[in-house]
């Protein structure tokens, strides 16, 4: 009997992967054809997803406090909520009202006094400072002035720079309303809602999500709480050192380092950025290279010893990961997506862990693989 070229086995799979293949571009065509419909389930989907999630990470950081305090007899569980609460809001109160004047006082005398200075440095004396020589500056001087590219660029940003505060900002502040009443609400049934969820699950499932989910707050939470540490303590080394070295506006300078450090490896590079340029074009005391050589000690102080000290239960990942988490999540859910990259990435850290570890456990034999009795 003369063999087939082709079995029947090999034939039905290439069938099926033909269908598959089929199926899922129909899908692909279809959600084309309706992408408008598409764009608002997505716009739906940020709208509760942001509020949502910035109550489950404010609840992370102050429900351990409520523990404490009813582990310390101080309940039922609206007053220790209270007291959190109070203590919380008290923080935050004392931080814009002791900040705040610093702040405004530093930025009104910048445009005050220096502003200017630096508006007449770009305008006039960077071409004898010019890296690449005063033949080079007047070439691209008179390309732009010719262009009138600047003119141009402005024209063609600021409208879409408009349009984009406005969509983050609406939603953002629409976040900010409602999360205090979602993250009140969500502490005060915290132990409920979760026996809530859980018992969505399928019950042979139950103890694998219930461990899940205390693993994933767990550690959230304690990197959430040690960044927030981190950037108050880096913040303040930051704007003492800046005051030693007599750096003006060491008060603003100082809470950048802090505020931007919340962005790994960028927030240091973009808080180095704005002191150096200025002391640059300002001239006088502190040089340039003494505050990019105070910038390189305040990343190696963060590095070296804040890190480990306050961050020790931070998950251990590969920069690389965190850049992509960075990039990918800053452009799906714009700044948010940029602030709460590494947390995010905590969180798909925790989840390949624990499957990795149950799949590793349903491979094992039973009766924990030990030899058989003979």
């Amino acid at each position: 009997m003369k063999k087939k070229p082709v079995s029947d086995e090999r034939l039905n799979r290439v069938i099926r992967y033909l269908a598959i293949a089929l199926l899922t571009l129909a899908v692909v065509f279809m959600a084309v054809q309706f992408s408008d419909v598409w764009n608002w389930i997505i716009a739906a989907f940020k709208a509760v997803i942001v509020p949502v999630a910035l109550a489950w990470i404010f609840a992370l950081i102050m429900f351990p406090l409520i523990r404490y305090l009813e582990k310390k007899g101080i309940g039922p569980r609206g007053l220790s909520l209270a007291i959190v609460f109070v203590i919380t809001v008290g923080i935050i109160f004392a931080l814009f009202y002791f900040v705040t004047p610093f702040l405004v006082t530093e930025i009104t005398n910048f445009f005050n006094d220096d502003f200017q200075t630096i508006l007449t440095y770009l305008t006039t004396d960077l071409r004898d400072d010019f890296i690449l020589g005063t033949d080079i500056y007047d070439r691209i001087y008179d390309y732009v002035t010719e262009t009138d590219l600047l003119n141009t660029w402005l024209d063609e940003t600021m409208p879409n720079l408009l349009t984009s505060l406005s969509s983050f900002m609406l939603p953002l502040l629409t976040a900010i309303a409602i999360m205090p009443i979602l993250l009140l609400y969500y502490l005060l049934d915290y132990e409920m809602i979760g026996e809530r969820l859980r018992s969505i699950i399928p019950q042979r499932h139950e103890k694998r999500v219930a461990e899940l989910g205390s693993r994933l707050n767990q550690t959230v939470g304690a990197y959430i709480r040690g960044q927030l540490l981190l950037m108050l303590a880096i913040g303040t080394v930051a704007t003492i050192v800046y005051k030693l070295i007599g750096l003006k506006y060491y008060f603003v300078f100082g809470v950048l380092v802090g505020l931007t450090n919340i962005i790994p490896y960028f927030g240091t590079i973009l808080a180095a950025v704005p002191p150096i340029v200025y002391s640059f074009i300002a001239g006088g005391s502190p040089g340039p290279l003494l505050v990019l050589l105070v910038n390189v000690v305040l990343q190696f102080i963060e590095g070296n010893i804040f890190q480990p000290i306050i961050m020790a239960h931070q998950l251990e990942m590969h920069p690389l990961v965190i850049i992509i988490s960075i990039l990918f999540f800053g452009s799906l859910f714009g700044a948010l997506g940029v602030i709460f990259a590494s947390p995010i990435a905590a969180s798909i850290r925790v989840f390949y862990t624990f499957f990795k570890e149950q799949r590793q456990l349903s491979l094992q034999p039973e009766g924990g693989g030990g030899e058989k009795s003979p």
